[in-house]
């Protein structure tokens, strides 16, 4: 007996069942390896966890954890002997230690709260000096990583200006050799020095702060939870997607890379592999119009994925379109780089665009 034809209903529920990918992942304390759990669950488990860390930094904020014991970190701070030499007093953030009955409430064991009792729990340098010695600039710099994490004092206050002064003298003259230049070293130590310490969440997570340009879905499919992890997932897994120079500038910006940086990267890069080279410097050097066609035609179509998706949550948002193309600076920049006439009627750009892009749908 022949079996009868799925039905165009039956069909139509075999096909959007949702396929569930799988992934090994970790046990509560990320040591031992369990069975494979579905990417919900994973992403349900991670969720409850997030949970249980907001919980417990709202618990300490509320003052409910005063009562809890702490202890020192010391002994896991590798300058602290050296510090405690060359300063007259050095005092390390405490961390809360949980109860073990109210362990698996929280999630943890133990945590280092920006605060303590109500007081800023970082680390305190106190020295009589008014500037600081040689000695005292050493340890700051070796403590740079740590200073960043819990924030510092010294003498109950911010770094002085007279300290500071001290401080950025003695980078330029000795740490000179991890810049490119000397200028680079003083300056940045400057920024870092007076800015606010932007950190993660207690788990080293941190969300991007850009949005539709699909990063976020691009860190929930390979399961990494900071945009710098990034750069390895992106040699050693899936390749993200980069659109255009402005994708490009703010991707770079959420992995703490420079406009400057990225540069001197790719030229490092390109001049260790000449074959690499080769293709850029001369084949398209001589189809120079292609490649400025396809960077056109790449930030067309970016933008348009771009504004309907965000017309999705965003319902006043407009697509953007053949319009918007023809009075925007790309396609200026095009015309300039390729000696084109500027069109400026809508209805003859309209035409031109179009034929470029049946053309590119046709080939593929």
């Amino acid at each position: 007996m022949k079996k009868k034809p799925l039905s165009n209903k039956v069909l139509a529920r075999t096909l959007v069942k949702p396929i569930i990918k799988r992934y090994l992942v970790k046990t509560k304390d990320f040591n031992k390896p369990t069975t494979k759990q579905s990417y919900g669950q994973l992403q349900r488990q991670r969720h409850n966890q997030q949970e249980k860390i907001k919980m417990f930094h709202d618990a300490n904020a509320k003052g409910l954890l005063n009562d809890f014991p702490v202890a020192p970190i010391d002994a896991t701070i590798k300058t602290a002997k050296r510090a405690r030499i060359a300063f007259d007093k050095v005092y390390y953030p405490l961390k809360t230690i949980v109860p073990p009955n109210l362990v698996d409430k929280f999630g943890m064991q133990s945590a280092v709260f920006k605060t303590y009792q109500d007081k800023p729990n970082c680390i305190r340098y106190y020295t009589k000096n008014k500037y600081l010695n040689a000695e005292q600039c050493k340890i700051l710099h070796e403590d740079d990583g740590i200073r960043s994490v819990f924030g510092y004092e010294i003498n109950n206050q911010k770094m002085t200006k007279k300290m500071f002064a001290t401080y950025i003298g003695w980078i330029a003259e000795n740490v000179d050799d991890l810049y490119d230049d000397e200028e680079d070293a003083i300056e940045y130590e400057a920024y870092k020095e007076m800015s606010s310490a932007l950190r993660t969440n207690p788990d080293g997570s941190r969300s991007p702060m850009v949005i539709q340009m699909g990063m976020n879905s691009y860190m929930d499919r390979n399961m990494i939870n900071n945009p710098v992890k990034i750069i390895d997932t992106h040699v050693t897994q899936e390749k993200l997607k980069i659109y255009d120079y402005t994708n490009l500038g703010k991707v770079l910006a959420e992995v703490n890379i420079s406009s400057q940086e990225a540069f001197d990267y790719v030229c490092k890069y390109l001049n260790k592999n000449r074959n690499i080279k080769r293709k850029h410097t001369e084949d398209r050097e001589l189809t120079r119009g292609a490649s400025a066609l396809k960077n056109l035609i790449d930030f067309y179509k970016a933008e348009v994925s771009r504004t309907t998706t965000l017309k999705m949550s965003q319902p006043k948002t407009k697509v953007f379109g053949y319009k918007e193309l023809m009075n925007g600076e790309q396609y200026k920049a095009y015309c300039k780089q390729t000696g084109e006439p500027q069109l400026r009627q809508y209805e003859s750009f309209k035409k031109w665009i179009r034929k470029r892009l049946n053309s590119i749908a046709n080939i593929k």
